[in-house]
């Protein structure tokens, strides 16, 4: 039976009961629960007597067959006397009679004891929480189909409650925009309103509400921020008999001393708060942040400190979490905290915009970041101190943002004393610094051996952003440095990080990956260095400048490079336009200009060419890549004699490179010259030099474009089966030409056969690969030898690179994970 405030009175009680019981079809016509002890009926103006509830005990142990009795909403029962005849129902009820009772809160009846003798079994608010599972079958029953992450955002908002759970699927089911009704859904929801205040708040003490009000502002609720809040001594008492009683509360957390509110309840009483004043609200704010503050939770104290009204509260909160968060990569909830705030105190203050600047920026919002750096120099103050300083200096030394301080030039990393994170962070922006403005001459191992040191003290300190930070500056310091293998693997480790962190559109991140992409161009892979930049494109809207330059430019070098000549020029100048007289990278400058060149050299468009060559010059002045594109127009032209000498001045290092791939390029372009000269020494040691190079830093893109006299002669020297797995091995099998009508004259087992001649097995054991006898295999091998009128295997096997016959079985990226050795 449903129970209601009318049913507190005894005699209504016993009446509404009595007549339960005398409609259930399992209760005999002549029992006494219908006409009462004797059949005299029953008098319920005894009702209120001690023994009017044994009476009917007696009555209802007669009965055969058994009943369930359910009592819900209990709690609407109140009165001493009813309460009393109930507590005795229950004592005194027979085994056949179970008994269901339902309430919000429990009843005063005496469960206690009936739970000492074993003879209550309880249901408490945390087993009828339903877990994600129920709930979406709750929501299937009502023709209510979510999306997972749908489901997991109204799961967290109603906690698995029951009751908001079916307020909200019957909702959807008319709801014309499901994820609009989901992000506003909450406890103002009308409905859900109505039944918290009709059904649920009304049935507490009024102080017990204004407690839960107070400290609603806060997602977990200690209990001695709860006393702060509501200055009551027992506000861990009131909340433990509430989490008790409702389900308003529970504890959480393995702790026993923190309290988490349900959702939809705390939107409501945080909403009805915020109505009766902001003032009280903002006041309340303040007491939970210096709370949180003087317990060394910072980051929490920052939430409530935005919304305290309190700027000095905010600057000081701020003060303490600005290093840990930005090491740990909370940008985001940095600037949420910010935009809590009120704007104007954030201007106004040079710390808060600062802060506001570097978080925005890291998080990929340059925009945002640039204005709030302007802010910041706006207010900077003449003698800051050492906190602001630092973060003025990083802004500074990350050189993507305006300057901020009002100095001439950016202080040092160990001038002043710091915390940790600030020093660590301040070091690691000092090396970007000295790397963008390094001197072709400069010394890189300290910077490189700084950064190194920061890398594990971030891994094990747990500074995720941190060790992204410095493991894409450690890639930008091997790329300054020509170590093209540590560029790669500090650039892998950092876009692995970004990706499993959700970083990837801020400028570490795609620093990293223009590193990387730009690592992979020079190993001759223009696929893998494409999918890379286009996976990127996207993301850099918003970024500098440089950046969009960097990845346009490898976009556009590797479409090129691939074969579609005319679409690269048209993204490399494009690259161009979008740079304007922003700084840029030397080596990105120097990959633009010369994949132009080449582009437009092979296209016929010579105004482009030399538009690319004075493009170059204009930005770098005299570097080894300006030398490269002369000796190549020289050559081109037939000028021989005048190309030697220029490529000798790149080679002397008297005109620094900005590509470590240049100087590779020009010992290759040199062997050209002396083919065609007729010196096949020079050419052949030419050739020596440039392959040892290029094979400490995976640099086989030089060969795959150089001349086919080149090729030639690196096929003679590096195409047998003694270097197959080394890069020069690898270099003919990317640059192999299409197949000639030689192709046609192999059948394909002899095909087969001339592959595996490359390789160091013997002919036993690509008799056992092919599965068929060795006598076989050396019938297909003299057959080979006379189609391609050679005397030897060596010869086979240049022969056959020659003219395309073996073919590209693995990718770039599968060709480079052989070892990178020749053994001559």
């Amino acid at each position: 039976m449903q129970l209601d405030s009318d049913d507190d009175d005894p005699r209504l009680f016993w009446s509404v009961l009595l007549e339960a019981f005398a409609r259930c079809p399992t209760v005999p016509a002549t029992s006494p629960v219908r006409a009462g002890p004797g059949g005299r009926g029953w008098d319920l103006s005894a009702s209120g007597r001690p023994g009017f509830g044994a009476d009917v005990a007696v009555a209802l142990a007669e009965l055969e067959s058994p009943v369930r009795l359910v009592l819900d909403d209990l709690q609407e029962l109140r009165g001493p006397q009813v309460l009393h005849d109930v507590t005795r129902l229950l004592r005194h009820r027979p085994r056949s009679i179970p008994v269901a009772l339902g309430a919000r809160s429990d009843p005063p009846i005496g469960l206690q004891r009936l739970r000492l003798e074993g003879h209550l079994v309880e249901l408490r608010t945390d087993q009828l929480r339903f877990d994600r599972d129920q709930a979406e079958t709750l929501l299937h029953r009502a023709d209510v189909r979510l999306l997972p992450d749908q489901l997991d955002g109204l799961y967290r908002q109603t906690d698995g409650w029951p009751a908001g759970l079916r307020f909200a699927a019957t909702a959807l089911r008319t709801a014309p925009d499901v994820s609009g009704f989901l992000s506003r859904f909450s406890g103002l929801y009308l409905a859900v309103a109505d039944y918290l205040v009709g059904e649920v708040l009304t049935g507490l003490p009024p102080a017990s509400v204004d407690l839960l009000q107070r400290v609603s502002i806060c997602d977990e609720i200690p209990v001695g921020l709860a006393v702060e809040l509501t200055g009551r001594e027992d506000a861990g008492h009131v909340l433990g008999e509430i989490d008790a009683r409702t389900a308003l509360v529970r504890l959480h957390g393995r702790r026993l001393d923190t309290y988490r509110m349900q959702p939809l309840v705390r939107s409501y009483l945080v909403a009805d708060l915020e109505g009766r004043g902001a003032r009280r609200t903002a006041a309340l704010h303040a007491v939970a942040a210096r709370w949180w503050l003087e317990r060394d939770h910072p980051m929490t104290a920052v939430k409530h400190a935005s919304r305290a009204a309190d700027a000095a509260l905010l600057v000081e909160t701020v003060g303490r979490v600005a290093f840990p968060m930005l090491v740990a990569g909370q940008h985001r909830q940095l600037r949420r905290t910010l935009q809590a705030a009120n704007p104007a105190a954030v201007a106004a203050d040079p710390l808060l915009s600062v802060v506001d600047a570097l978080a925005a920026h890291q998080s990929g919002d340059r925009p945002a970041g640039v204005a709030a750096a302007r802010r910041a120099r706006r207010c900077w103050p003449p003698d800051p101190p050492a906190e602001l300083a630092a973060l003025g200096a990083t802004v500074d030394q990350l050189g993507s943002l305006p300057q901020v301080t009002v100095r001439s030039g950016p202080a040092g990393a160990s001038t002043i004393p710091l915390d940790v994170e600030a020093e660590a962070l301040l070091r690691a922006a000092h090396c970007a610094a000295l790397i963008r403005d390094r001197r072709h001459d400069d010394d890189l191992r300290p910077v490189r051996r700084v950064l190194d040191d920061v890398i594990v003290r971030a891994r094990r300190a747990g500074w995720d952003h941190l060790l992204l930070q410095s493991r894409s500056t450690a890639a930008a310091a091997a790329a300054a440095d020509g170590d093209v293998g540590a560029m790669r693997e500090h650039a892998t480790h950092a876009r692995a990080l970004a990706t499993a962190r959700g970083w990837t559109a801020g400028p570490a991140a795609l620093d990293a990956l223009v590193l990387l992409a730009y690592a992979e161009f020079l190993a001759a892979d223009p696929v893998q260095a494409d999918g890379l930049v286009l996976d990127a494109l996207p993301r850099a809207e918003a970024a500098e400048p440089r950046l969009r330059f960097s990845l346009l430019a490898l976009h556009g070098a590797a479409v090129a490079d691939i074969g579609d000549h005319a679409r690269g020029l048209d993204t490399l100048q494009h690259a161009r336009v979008v740079l304007g007289d922003h700084d840029a990278d030397e080596a990105m400058v120097a990959l633009a200009a010369t994949a132009e060149f080449d582009a437009a050299v092979r296209l016929g468009h010579h105004t482009a060419s030399r538009a690319a060559s004075s493009w170059l010059a204009g930005r770098c002045g005299a570097t080894g890549e300006t030398l490269l594109l002369r000796a190549r127009s020289d050559l081109s032209s037939g000028r021989r004699e005048q190309a030697r000498p220029t490529l000798q001045r790149l080679l002397d290092g008297a005109v620094p490179a900005a590509m470590p791939s240049t100087v590779v390029e020009a010992h290759l372009l040199l062997s050209e010259i002396a083919i065609r000269s007729g010196d096949r020494f020079a050419a052949g040691r030419a050739l020596r030099d440039a392959v040892g190079l290029a094979e400490a830093h995976d640099l086989v893109r030089p060969f795959v474009h150089a001349g086919p006299a080149v090729r030639q002669l690196l096929a003679r020297q590096y195409g047998s089966q003694e270097a197959a797995d080394t890069l020069p091995g690898r270099a003919l099998v990317l640059a192999a030409e299409e197949p000639d009508e030689l192709d046609a004259v192999l059948s394909n087992r002899e095909h087969d056969v001339l592959q595996l001649l490359t390789s160091l097995e013997s002919l036993e054991q690509i008799s056992a690969n092919l599965r068929v006898s060795v006598n076989t295999v050396k019938t297909h091998v003299r057959s080979i030898y006379g189609k391609l009128g050679v005397g030897n295997r060596r010869d086979a096997v240049v022969v056959g690179y020659e003219h395309g016959l073996i073919r590209r079985t693995a990718s770039a990226a599968q060709l480079r994970s052989a070892p990178a050795t020749s053994r001559r």
